[in-house]
């Protein structure tokens, strides 16, 4: 098993430390995606924010043998 997915399986755990690193690891590359969608940089930023919201909520439903982190993050 592989860092990215140490840090997942103990996001899942309700580890706090490893969801921010997991913020910092991915949030650039998740941004990037979101501002030519909503073209404004403050929405961007909210949306950023509801993505990794969302993470924190649903990240029990990320099973690591089904595929890529980054691809359930977008």
């Amino acid at each position: 098993m592989n860092q990215p997915d140490d840090l997942i399986l103990k996001m899942q755990h309700g580890d706090h430390s490893a969801f921010s690193e997991i913020y910092e690891n991915y949030s650039k590359a998740i941004h990037g995606v979101i501002i030519p969608i909503v073209r404004d940089a403050e929405i961007a930023e909210e949306v950023l924010q509801d993505v990794f919201v969302k993470v924190w909520h649903n990240s029990s439903s990320y099973n690591i043998k089904k595929g890529r982190f980054y691809t359930w993050l977008l």
